[in-house]
């Protein structure tokens, strides 16, 4: 049972929500530009987190049948209750490390690098984070609980991180000592000096008042990161610290210094590199104009990319091995896309045309060839490809009116 999956349509209907909201409170906390590339930014997760999350799932197995401490009842309560705070635990420390260590931090900086704070902002992933923060729970597994059960606690305290992320839900009285709520979150989210590396809990902020990272809300939050990733490609900006570190490992003299900056305190950098300039936040939140024409047309092949997300999530099941490659080609060539529309890329035409076409093709091939039975629905979406690059054209056509992103 994956729950964070069951749990897509309460993320939907609570977007949905807010977006509401925000449209009656005057009180507007998205971009179209910056909230689709949040979301298609998970959609790179799920396309990665069936390999990656097994180098979670061996070696929790394998302790738990040959080295776990106790035997614990799965159908208690008490199982449940205290494996659940233990999962967190154990999420605090991972969290925290990956804020404390410039390795880790590329693979969490992702889902900090938004300028808004909303909803959305829940779904942005660092795709890769999976890699790197899977050894912290390896102790659950000498404690006894399950795997089954532990991945479900897991999925659940992830599920319940989805709502903090919001603007809009002021102070919840007592729970603020010892829930996660969205003003404590607000704060992990921060630019501000007095905000880094705060507020690392999951569910409860206990762990951070315990052990020294709690801060509370007391200025207006600047979101962000402090080196800005100044990017809509959800694939691009996965990279954007790493690449930081590699330039500065090009460029050091010393061997030593290229090898351990990797794993030194994040933000670490050589001596003799420091005067290389490392990007700054400006004043204003990083946006591009791009012509008004394309919300709409992005926003439908926003939803044309997360539903073959759907499809790959049902393909890797029943389907032949090829053909959640070509769903996983498919969606990386449009994520690229919406990437260079966002940032008013003149390349975004001719690529488009490629997409494409190249996309009609693969699906009138799916269709008729590689699965017959499916010659009507290879030719519906071939259709659909086909429609879209008239409508881009007609598009391109028109005079352009510059748009915000």
């Amino acid at each position: 049972m994956n729950v964070v999956v069951m749990a897509v349509p309460l993320y939907i209907a609570l977007i949905l929500l807010e977006l509401a909201y925000e449209r009656y409170s005057g009180r507007h906390t998205y971009r179209l530009a910056d909230a689709t590339t949040s979301i298609n930014t998970a959609v790179l997760r799920v396309l990665l987190e069936g390999p990656l999350r097994l180098l979670l799932i061996i070696p929790y197995a394998w302790l738990y049948e040959h080295a776990r401490l106790l035997e614990l009842d799965a159908s208690s309560p008490w199982t449940w209750l205290l494996g659940f705070i233990a999962v967190d635990f154990c999420f605090y420390w991972a969290h925290r490390s990956l804020h404390r260590y410039n390795l880790l931090w590329g693979a969490h900086q992702p889902h900090h690098s938004s300028e808004d704070f909303n909803l959305s902002t829940a779904l942005r992933k660092g795709a890769f984070q999976t890699a790197f923060d899977w050894p912290f729970y390896l102790p659950l597994a000498l404690l006894g609980i399950p795997l089954p059960l532990f991945l479900v606690l897991l999925g659940a305290q992830l599920v319940y991180q989805f709502w903090i992320h919001s603007q809009h839900v002021g102070r919840l009285g007592v729970l603020e000592w010892f829930m996660v709520t969205p003003s404590n979150h607000r704060v992990h989210h921060g630019q501000n000096d007095c905000y880094i590396d705060r507020n690392h809990g999951g569910v409860f902020i206990i762990w951070d008042r315990l052990f020294g990272t709690f801060a509370d809300e007391r200025e207006p939050v600047r979101y962000g990161v402090t080196t800005p990733v100044r990017t809509f490609d959800p694939i691009r900006l996965q990279f954007s610290w790493w690449r930081l570190l590699w330039a500065d490992a090009r460029a050091t003299r010393s061997w030593w210094d290229k090898l351990r900056l990797w794993w030194m305190p994040t933000g670490w950098r050589p001596a003799d590199v420091q005067a290389r300039p490392w990007p700054k936040m400006g004043a204003d939140k990083f946006e591009r104009p791009y012509p008004a024409s394309l919300k709409w047309y992005a926003f439908l092949q926003f939803v044309a990319i997360n539903a073959m997300a759907l499809c790959f999530l049902a393909s890797v099941k029943r389907a032949a091995v090829w053909e959640p490659w070509l769903l996983v080609l498919a969606i990386l060539g449009g994520c690229i896309s919406l990437g260079l529309l966002f940032e008013g890329k003149r390349r975004l035409w001719s690529l488009e045309v490629v997409r494409l076409l190249a996309l009609a093709g693969l699906a009138l091939g799916w269709g008729l060839w590689l699965v017959p039975a499916q010659w009507r629905l290879g030719v519906l979406l071939a259709g659909l490809c086909l429609a879209s690059l008239l409508w881009l054209m007609w598009l391109a056509a028109r005079p352009q009116v510059v748009a915000s992103s």
